[in-house]
């Protein structure tokens, strides 16, 4: 089957300048409107993030000036903790000291109610002057001594005579003093009696006999161990 030829054209209408040109113009103001629409909303967005921004930097803030604040509590709390570990520290070493020293002083006074004790009240229960104690030692080439002497129960009149000390290695006497005639003594309660003899060693089985002549007549005597193995206390 043939097409039969035509030469019909179809011609549209031209679009007229004013037509075109409100097109244009209303393109544009619809561009213009949607920039304006998008920047308010980016505004107010970036608006809305900068105020909660800025709530959670005060709060923040509050938060650490809070923190600091009980932080500052807290050294305040620490320095006063150490001032009173330090004051507790010192009392305690100050009565440590006071109890040491009570200690000291009790074992001083105990010592000294013995010894009072012993003149007023003496285990033998014997009255009258007695040879209570002797204390020695090694001072250089020196054996120094302290005699005691009391008088026990009845305290009423002084006693006097003449002390000696001999000093006996082997049993043999090796020492005296004093070296020619005896110690005056003159006492009511008790007299400490000090002395030394010329000796650099001692044999294990040295003694000192202790020698109390009263003006009287009678003659008291006690010996004391001072072998090595005993020095630096009576027998």
């Amino acid at each position: 089957m043939l097409r039969k030829a035509t030469n019909d054209l179809s011609i549209r209408p031209k679009m007229s300048s004013t037509v075109l040109m409100t097109i244009v113009v209303a393109g544009l103001f619809l561009f213009i409107v949607g920039l304006y629409l998008a920047y308010t909303q980016g505004v107010k967005s970036g608006h809305n993030r900068y105020e909660s921004d800025r709530a959670s930097i005060d709060q923040l803030r509050q938060e650490v000036s809070q923190v600091t604040l009980d932080l500052g509590k807290a050294q305040e709390a620490l320095t006063f903790a150490q001032r009173q570990k330090q004051i507790q520290e010192e009392a305690y070493k100050q009565i440590n000291k006071a109890y040491v020293n009570s200690e000291q002083k009790n074992a001083v006074l105990g010592s000294r109610l013995d010894f009072y004790r012993s003149i007023i009240s003496p285990e033998d229960g014997q009255s009258g002057p007695a040879i209570q104690d002797l204390k020695h030692a090694f001072d250089g080439d020196q054996l120094t001594f302290d005699v005691t002497l009391v008088q026990a129960i009845k305290h009423k009149h002084q006693v006097r005579g003449n002390l000696t000390v001999t000093l006996f290695e082997n049993d043999v006497a090796t020492g005296r003093w004093p070296v020619s005639s005896g110690r005056s003594v003159n006492y009511q309660y008790f007299q400490q009696v000090s002395g030394s003899i010329n000796k650099t060693a001692l044999t294990d089985n040295a003694k000192i006999k202790v020698e109390l002549a009263l003006q009287g007549g009678e003659k008291l005597e006690r010996w004391f161990n001072v072998a090595p193995s005993n020095q630096g206390s009576g027998a």
